[in-house]
């Protein structure tokens, strides 16, 4: 007579131990904030490119930057094909003239793109659409060099980024009713 509840006594342990499992879990669960949700992944695109980028290597290259805002509700991956992806944020870049004046030029674009060396005022916009509605638009002017290689382009894209969807930014102060952390234009 060693021990009289061998196997009936234990299963019922483990039954009971699972239940008290499960209802800690579902009890711990009303605690979770709403925001803990799954992250929203958002789709990359460009109707433009940069000097030292080809159009369809952009989006690729900007998601991988936008990560470096770490944001943890979004998810970024490059637009696949000319579609518009309804959760999505569109870049343009747009070459400002240098502080002298611009100098107007007829070669080619892609010989544009080979001869840019030197750094230049740019100015990105970063457009947020939810559910295929605008929602934010955020603008900001930096001093680039162009290529993958360039640390202020991608400085200036986790900036943008978080500028645009961080705890501070612009869409998080259309909910809030509040001025968007972002400098000065």
């Amino acid at each position: 007579m060693t021990d009289s509840c061998n196997s009936p006594c234990r299963g019922s342990l483990r039954g009971t131990a699972f239940v008290v499992q499960w209802a800690l879990a579902a009890a711990l669960s009303l605690f979770v904030p709403a925001n803990a949700a799954a992250p929203l992944t958002l789709q990359v695109a460009t109707s433009d490119t940069l000097p030292g980028f080809h159009l369809g290597d952009l989006p690729r290259y900007l998601a991988l930057h936008m990560m470096e805002a770490r944001l943890a509700d979004w998810r970024f991956e490059p637009a696949a094909g000319k579609g518009a992806a309804p959760d999505r944020v569109e870049w343009k870049f747009k070459l400002n003239p240098y502080a002298g004046g611009e100098v107007r030029t007829f070669t080619r674009p892609h010989m544009a793109e080979r001869t840019f060396a030197a750094h230049r005022p740019v100015t990105i916009e970063a457009r947020l659409y939810l559910n295929g509605q605008h929602q934010v638009l955020v603008e900001k002017q930096v001093i680039v060099q162009g290529g993958p290689d360039d640390p202020d382009l991608a400085a200036a894209v986790a900036d943008v980024t978080q500028n645009l969807l961080g705890p501070r930014g612009a869409f998080r102060a259309i909910d809030t009713g509040q001025r968007p952390a972002q400098e000065p234009r």
